[in-house]
């Protein structure tokens, strides 16, 4: 005697497990990097923040130092904020290094420094990344 089975169409619950598998492989394969990535970019992002905020200091310095008086006092108009450290190298006409000094808060009753030029270190950290930026100043 014969009998007709029907077929049904659809998927067993062992195949449907199977590619949910191997879906959830893929996505971790995928999404790993992803993550570090992301990590990466957070940690260039706070490292260009803390250049910029370097750069905005040493290019106030050298703004007030166009005037000689400010030069010759070793101050700044413009405070540094926190979380920033300047230094003040003398520099000798070849170059070399006479001495440091910190940046004076107060532009008045300084003893004057006549030092041809001088070397301004700005190092500044934001979350953790540091940024230092040096610069040559000659006196004007």
């Amino acid at each position: 005697m014969r009998t007709d089975r029907q077929t049904q169409a659809g998927l067993t619950i062992v195949e449907v497990l199977v590619g949910i598998l191997l879906l959830s492989v893929i996505a971790v394969v995928v999404l790993a990097p992803l993550t570090s990535f992301f990590g990466l970019s957070r940690q260039s992002s706070q490292q260009v923040s803390a250049t910029q905020q370097a750069q905005q200091i040493l290019e106030g310095i050298r703004s007030d130092w166009l005037a000689p008086g400010l030069y010759a006092q070793r101050c700044a108009t413009t405070p540094v904020p926190a979380g920033a450290a300047v230094t003040i190298s003398a520099l000798a006409l070849d170059g070399t290094v006479t001495g440091t000094a910190p940046l004076n808060a107060s532009c008045v009753g300084n003893p004057p420094d006549l030092s041809p030029a001088r070397r301004v270190s700005v190092q500044v950290t934001v979350n953790g990344m540091q940024s230092t930026l040096n610069v040559d100043v000659a006196r004007p």
